[in-house]
């Protein structure tokens, strides 16, 4: 989808709107999150990649130039994302402290392998199946799962500004789950019934509306995302080496343990 010529979308505000901006790994379902709320709620602005990229971990600095906000090394023309105005509010929102914080996180076993397959280069060459993989490849993706996760647990404490999108509760409790953000920061809901997207998500880019994060007509179907259970793709060897490489703390910080 182009981005209009016009320029990024300018979302009114007033001393009521919430900034939030967001934070989590790859897969882990932050395309949701910005749906989700920008959808139920009127007073929210959604900040993706505005101040440092969302895929960032926690010691990377903010900054308002646009750069590595899309990626290292990517950078960006400020006003093609955010307009004058909003970049205004969100700084002073930054500066006062006011802005909260949307960590999204995924359950480790379906995150590794979605994150593998997504960051696979070869699109002629199929991925193997996961337990086919050289171990490398997984212990490389936990670790960095480790280093980003850990950093995120000082912000993490702060239960006032930071909440924490788990993509499981997204997906099988989301009503409660927008009711949780609706008390946590005083959000006001846009429709008498919470709105769960029924297409597919695109990328969140910002300045875009939040229409714009819908694409048809492949539907988003919740079951192929839920895994109570180790898939049976998952072998014993693949299992142990999982559990010795995650970070166990880290992994029961945020509400999951060792299957």
């Amino acid at each position: 989808m182009a981005r209009s010529c016009l320029g990024p979308i300018h979302m009114s505000h007033d001393d009521n709107t919430i900034f939030v901006k967001q934070q989590g790994a790859m897969r882990t379902g932050t395309n949701l999150v910005k749906f989700a709320l920008e959808e139920n709620f009127t007073n929210v602005h959604v900040l993706v990649n505005i101040g440092r990229w969302k895929h960032a971990t926690a010691n990377t600095p903010f900054n308002w130039r646009g750069i590595n906000w899309e990626g290292e090394g990517i950078n960006v023309e400020v006003f093609s994302r955010i307009s004058r105005e909003d970049l205004r509010a969100a700084r002073a929102a930054f500066d006062a402290e006011t802005v909260r914080f949307a960590i999204s996180i995924r359950d480790v076993y379906s995150w590794v392998e979605s994150c593998l397959r997504f960051t696979h280069q070869d699109d002629a060459v199929p991925l193997p199946p996961i337990k086919a993989l050289p171990h490398e490849y997984i212990i490389e993706a936990l670790q960095r799962w480790n280093t980003f996760y850990r950093s995120y647990l000082p912000l993490l404490a702060d239960e006032s500004r930071t909440m924490l999108f788990r993509f499981e509760d997204l997906l099988k409790n989301f009503s409660a789950t927008m009711s949780r953000a609706s008390r946590l920061w005083g959000l006001t809901r846009r429709h008498q019934s919470y709105i769960r997207p029924a297409l597919y998500l695109r990328a969140g880019i910002d300045g875009e509306s939040r229409s714009e994060l819908l694409e048809g007509p492949l539907s988003f179907d919740r079951r192929k995302y839920l895994s109570d259970n180790p898939p049976a793709r998952f072998n014993e060897a693949l299992l142990t080496l999982i559990s010795r490489t995650v970070d166990r703390d880290v992994l029961r910080a945020y509400g999951y343990d060792i299957l």
